[in-house]
């Protein structure tokens, strides 16, 4: 299946085929509408994802290490989490609920698996995203409406090889990943904290006050996650993001992403 890395060859294939049933549409046209197919936002962030994505060789594959290990798991339809951030997940599907009393009952570890479709209540393999992430429980709580709050506090990324729920409970088979060794990045950190500083204070997003200072972080990669974890994306531009295992491509992605929204008019008045 293409990916975002293809569109600029969909583009002109949707052109050429267009064209051969007397229907034209602008090269700019065409690239808007793959955009809108790849589920991206427009040609201006998909533009960015692809000049960034250009350094970025190592394989997933490739960093996949130990074997395959099963955890209870939430899928996430309108959430993309990153390592390093806590979430309050709000929990009401059957099988979810489930999920977190067998996390509960080992060590409060679950994978969060972000659904690729909102409207599928019964997630399989083929309707999560690849990569996830694992988290460790806490703070369960039922709430007044018959659904559970719970915090999940996110500290890596997965490979999920298998996704499924007929055990009466979702479940995950994973591998784990490893990014290497912090990368040196000082000039691309530096870039890309001054556009987040400036994306937050022209959409007045707040940020807490307990966040480390992103300037003196060392490592581009939980750079990268934490300002993604701000950033007012679609669900599947974040979930590029996290997918992104390099830590300098990942960064790269999120500086060029910042980039283009600053080209944009600010849309929060």
């Amino acid at each position: 299946m293409r990916d975002y890395r293809d569109a600029k060859t969909m583009a002109q294939t949707l052109r050429e085929n267009l064209a051969t049933k007397s229907f034209a549409i602008t090269h700019s046209e065409s690239l808007e509408l793959v955009s809108k197919i790849l589920g991206v936002a427009d040609w201006n962030t998909l533009s960015a994802l692809l000049q960034a994505s250009r350094r970025e060789t190592t394989s997933l594959v490739a960093k996949r290490l130990e074997g395959p290990v099963t955890y209870p798991a939430i899928p996430m339809r309108d959430l993309v989490p990153f390592p390093n951030a806590t979430y309050p997940l709000f929990v009401g599907r059957k099988k979810t609920v489930q999920a977190l009393d067998r996390a509960f009952e080992r060590q409060r570890e679950i994978v969060l698996a972000v659904q690729r479709q909102n409207g599928v209540d019964e997630p399989g393999f083929d309707d999560v995203y690849e990569v996830g992430v694992l988290a460790r429980l806490f703070e369960l709580r039922p709430l007044d409406d018959g659904t559970l709050k719970v915090l999940a506090d996110v500290y890596r990324r997965v490979v999920i090889r298998r996704f499924i729920g007929e055990s009466g409970e979702f479940e995950a088979e994973i591998s784990e990943v490893s990014e290497g060794p912090i990368a040196d990045a000082p000039v691309l950190i530096e870039r890309a904290v001054k556009r987040f500083e400036a994306y937050v204070a022209n959409r007045e997003i707040r940020v807490p006050d307990f966040l480390p200072p992103l300037a003196r972080t060392r490592d581009p990669g939980r750079v990268a996650d934490i300002i993604a974890g701000y950033m007012q994306l679609p669900i599947t531009d974040k979930q590029i993001l996290l997918a992104a295992l390099d830590p300098v491509a990942r960064l790269e992605k999120v500086d060029a992403l910042l980039e283009a929204a600053a080209a944009l008019p600010n849309k929060s008045g």
